[in-house]
């Protein structure tokens, strides 16, 4: 099974390197991808965040830097799956976990600040999953607090 991981903070899943996770990526069971959003942003800042589209509160990420880092993957021929993780998606559980060890390739895009801007999720995303209500990084994450999720 492949995974591709799209995240502004692939050091956060170095901990994936080690245990049962590790050697099933050395037996190459698995293989996890990591890409970090942020070398997909063009600013010489590499600035990955802007005010929503539409108006509104807070900062999303921006719509561009989040597609090209998804158009860099390499898909192959098999139809990959792409699930944003996110405070508003169905809650993660074992039957959904079950459901997605059948595919071949999972696309996991990581929301951070207010979320995307949701003309990206709209194109790439066919799901969005939390993993639950509870403080993460000292915020509390649920469909009122930040997004979170990886």
């Amino acid at each position: 099974m492949k995974f591709d991981i799209l995240t502004l903070f692939p050091e956060m899943f170095e901990p994936l390197k080690m245990s049962v996770i590790g050697k099933a990526v050395e037996k190459e069971q698995i293989d996890i991808n990591l890409i970090n959003i942020r070398d997909f942003s063009k600013d010489k800042h590499k600035k990955v965040d802007d005010t929503p589209y539409g108006g509104g509160a807070g900062m999303v990420m921006k719509p561009d830097v989040v597609y090209e880092a998804y158009q860099s993957i390499e898909k192959h021929d098999e139809k990959a799956k792409v699930i944003y993780m996110s405070p508003q998606g169905k809650t993660l559980n074992q039957q959904k976990v079950e459901e997605l060890s059948k595919e071949g390739h999972l696309i996991i895009l990581c929301g951070h600040y207010e979320g995307i801007d949701q003309r990206v999720l709209d194109k790439i995303v066919d799901e969005e999953i939390s993993i639950g209500d509870y403080v993460l990084t000292g915020r509390r994450n649920s469909s009122y607090g930040a997004n979170r999720q990886c």
